[in-house]
């Protein structure tokens, strides 16, 4: 044939294409800064540091946030401003997106204690799953899911499977039909997985 490979598109399609490209991608990062010509901060790490919101030490223990009445915003969460709903509001800066009340605080802690109960139900720990139902327990008084109730029954079949645990864990399973809980149970004790 003449050489031309069908497959293959000539040299002078990407001398032309890759121009372009570099061309676009220069003009799409120099977008990305703010006018003064800094890049704006990606995440809170590489925030400034007295624009980095105060953490308290890993060892700490972590105390729940006191039950919310209100609605009203949390006052400094961690010093951030929240950002107003309208165009002409300022959006410079960190801001929170909306504000922050003691509930979101409360679910928040909820759901942490959520969390630290699957790690230890995962790591097949029915001790430790007591201590975090205890904790729930006095945090988050009534707990109308009855979730507590759930995770109790988990932590019995683990501490002490046999016979009485398998029948409370049926009794829970057979009651309990909308729980979130429900499925762990099952497959915890009642399916011994």
């Amino acid at each position: 044939m003449d050489g031309d490979d069908p497959v293959k598109p000539p040299r002078s399609r990407w001398l032309v294409a890759a121009p372009l490209l570099l061309g676009a991608a220069l003009c799409l990062v120099s977008r990305s800064r703010e006018p003064d010509g800094r890049r704006p901060p990606a995440s809170r790490q590489e925030a400034s540091p007295e624009e980095a919101p105060r953490q308290a030490p890993r060892g700490a223990p972590a105390e729940p946030p006191a039950p919310a009445g209100s609605a009203e915003p949390a006052a400094a969460v961690d010093d951030l401003p929240v950002a107003g709903p309208g165009p002409d509001d300022r959006h410079d800066g960190p801001a929170h997106p909306h504000p922050i009340t003691p509930r979101h605080l409360e679910i928040q802690h909820e759901n942490g204690l959520i969390a630290l109960l699957h790690d230890a139900m995962s790591a097949r720990n029915g001790a430790r799953m007591r201590e975090l139902v205890h904790e729930y327990r006095r945090a988050h008084p009534g707990d109308p899911s009855q979730l507590a109730d759930g995770y109790e029954v988990i932590a019995a079949c683990l501490e002490m499977p046999g016979e009485e645990s398998r029948a409370a864990a049926a009794g829970y399973y057979a009651e309990r039909r909308a729980s979130t809980v429900r499925r762990f149970v099952r497959r915890i004790c009642l399916e011994g997985s």
